[in-house]
């Protein structure tokens, strides 16, 4: 388990923001799943890079922006590929991989490294995970290569984008996506097995169209699994070396030019300036709902009166 000082658990205001207790104890969960993570990308020599939010806390702020809530972290497809293919089998157990290939329902081209698959106050989880009951990750965003073309780069990105939209459509009118098949076929190269989900086939199908242009030498990268963000163009050689960064109590392995990254995700990032998150904060808000919500329900079938 990694050290923590015991103040680090206590609320605080950093830059006229206040953070709770149990944000504290969740960012304590997070890079002990993080910890995890270094692990094995050090057995396996995979390379991996703080990203997004993480980055930009880790230069600004030497730890987590404090109106984050998560940790994001980046690795070049191929090492993308090498870390899947043995994290299931390297990771400590409690430690769960949610992406396309290990859940029929995941709804991501990403991969999410978890610490629970609920709630849980269990007495041993609570002791790894610093007093957080909350399921807790890390979001693992594989770079990909983009086309030297334009017009290549449009076709890549409609056909993502095009599978994607089918994905989701595909719940609410299945007869009119199965009858597209055929051509995402002869688009994309890939067959549909009718019998197995195809919601799942159609966001792996994106996810193989996202490595189209990786075995030719890049020039530039982007993460293109995020809702298909081509407007982030990354140059490969920002990512050639790596410079270690402070990060609340452990460092973090980051791009050697993070400032020209930095300045195509967020222009002017040196100025704190608390943004929209893309999603609720904090994020167990939805957690602590949903537990409550199955608590009530129990309560009114009269489960505790038996």
């Amino acid at each position: 388990m990694l050290e923590f000082e015991q103040n680090f658990f206590l609320g605080e205001t950093r830059d006229n923001f206040y953070i709770e207790p149990m944000m504290k104890c969740a960012w304590a969960a997070e890079l002990e799943v993080l910890d995890a993570i270094a692990q094995i990308c050090n057995k396996y020599n995979i390379r991996w890079f703080a990203d997004w939010g993480t980055l930009l806390g880790a230069v600004r702020h030497r730890g987590f922006v404090p109106w984050d809530d998560d940790l994001d972290i980046c690795m070049l497809r191929a090492d993308y590929k090498r870390f899947l293919q043995v994290a299931s089998e390297e990771l400590p157990d409690g430690l769960h991989v949610l992406n396309l290939y290990t859940r029929d329902d995941w709804p991501e081209l990403f991969t999410r490294v978890v610490n629970a698959m609920h709630v849980t106050y269990d007495e041993e989880h609570l002791r790894k995970f610093h007093g957080c009951p909350y399921m807790v990750g890390i979001d693992i965003f594989p770079l990909d290569a983009l086309p030297k073309s334009q017009s290549e780069e449009e076709h890549q990105k409609t056909l993502i984008k095009t599978l994607i939209s089918c994905s989701r459509q595909y719940a609410s009118d299945p007869e009119e996506i199965i009858s597209l098949l055929p051509d995402l076929e002869n688009l994309t190269g890939v067959q549909f097995d009718r019998e197995k989900s195809i919601y799942n086939q159609l966001l792996r199908a994106a996810d193989h169209v996202c490595c189209k242009h990786n075995k030719k030498k890049p020039e530039i990268v982007t993460l293109m699994t995020v809702n298909a963000r081509w407007r982030y163009h990354l140059k490969y050689e920002w990512y050639r070396t790596t410079e270690y960064i402070d990060f609340e109590n452990i460092t973090l392995p980051c791009p050697g030019n993070y400032d020209e990254i930095l300045t195509v995700m967020y222009k002017d990032w040196r100025t704190p300036v608390r943004g929209r998150s893309t999603h609720e904060y904090p994020f167990y808000n939805k957690q602590k709902k949903a537990l409550q919500e199955g608590l009530e329900a129990r309560i009114m079938r009269g489960e505790f009166l038996k």
